[in-house]
């Protein structure tokens, strides 16, 4: 039984991309994609057609996507791709949990697990800038949790009624899961990590909208001193969601969480570093909608070079991060909508 495992943190679009494709290409059994977005773009072109040229080939592929997020999938697209032998399945739309899970497995040898998906900004970016994001690459005994975890989605998406399967944990590698409002993996998460924190703890954030049980959490970190340091974009890619996010970066200043602004990009990673030793990276957000209701994926680790990589990145966005200004938190949606928007997740 392989007890170690290979895992490397990729912080660049053109390293994430680069490695998703190549191992892509090289699959011989079977491909495994499961994405909140696959889009109808340039990008979505070369993977859906990578997976069809693949499925001609004899390597079963499957793919789910989420109905929300890659409405933008074209009937062509989805008859092309199943003509050729992939085997498609879209999350329901009627559900308001959202597969929010971003991972590939190829070959049951290979798991891709992190923030990207497949669309033209996380390769070129956009108005926002570049989109900046994490994805471990895995080999090693985990794959095959993530496979399973794969599996389990498939059967859900095609109807079937299946047993939710356990998280892993070995020495070197820590994989959570959640489903929707049945249970609280993510949840016991964060306070795992913020409770295991003494020095320092830092996260990435594409949206920060806590909940306020979570916000309570952090606060209590700084209140036995640990230093609490929150990265995010200076915009959000959604009206509302930016002018609500600017309320909660003034409340987490009120309460001592030292937030910093990204100016030149735009933080799509979903990450943690824990006292500079331990480092979580997945698909949730630190948002309510992420820690209570949505489909996602995290891996939690201590292995050096991981560690490394993902210190070396949160300095990387911290150079080109500041203190919010008065604007970043002045908000044209009022206080009491926050929450009301909160409480509906």
């Amino acid at each position: 039984m392989q007890r170690y495992h290979k895992l490397e943190l990729l912080t660049s679009p053109s390293s994430i991309f680069s490695a998703l494709i190549a191992d892509l290409q090289h699959a011989r059994e079977s491909i495994d994609m499961e994405y909140y977005i696959f889009a109808n773009d340039r990008t979505g072109n070369l993977f859906a057609d990578i997976l069809r040229r693949k499925a001609r080939q004899g390597v079963r592929v499957r793919l789910i996507v989420d109905g929300y997020g890659s409405m933008s999938v074209s009937r062509a697209i989805q008859h092309a791709m199943d003509a050729d032998g992939v085997e498609f399945s879209m999350h329901t739309l009627v559900s308001r949990a959202r597969q929010h899970r971003k991972m590939a497995i190829v070959d049951g040898r290979v798991a891709h697990v992190g923030g990207i998906n497949i669309a033209d900004r996380y390769v070129v970016g956009n108005g926002l800038g570049v989109w900046y994001d994490a994805q471990l690459r895995i080999t090693g005994e985990a794959v095959a949790a993530v496979a399973r975890l794969f599996d389990y989605d498939y059967m859900v998406s095609e109807g079937a009624v299946s047993e939710v399967p356990m998280p892993y944990s070995d020495r070197e590698v820590q994989i959570v899961w959640s489903e929707s409002r049945g249970g609280r993996a993510m949840a016991a998460l964060f306070d795992d990590v913020v409770d295991g924190a003494r020095e320092h703890l830092v996260f990435l954030t594409p949206y920060f909208m806590p909940p306020e049980r979570a916000l309570s959490r952090l606060s209590g970190a700084v209140a036995r001193g640990v230093r609490v340091t929150v990265i995010m974009p200076e915009r959000c890619d959604v009206w509302l969601l930016d002018h609500i996010m600017r309320r909660y970066i003034r409340e987490a200043r009120e309460r001592g969480i030292d937030m910093r602004i990204c100016r030149r990009a735009f933080v799509h990673a979903k990450l943690a570093i824990v006292d500079g030793r331990r480092v979580v990276v997945g698909s949730a957000n630190l948002d309510a909608r992420s820690i209570n209701l949505n489909h996602e994926v995290m891996v939690a680790t201590e292995v050096r070079g991981v560690v490394a990589a993902a210190r070396a990145f949160a300095e990387r966005m911290l150079s080109i991060s500041s203190e919010p200004t008065a604007r970043d938190m002045r908000s044209l949606v009022p206080a009491f909508l926050c929450r009301w928007f909160e409480n509906l997740l």
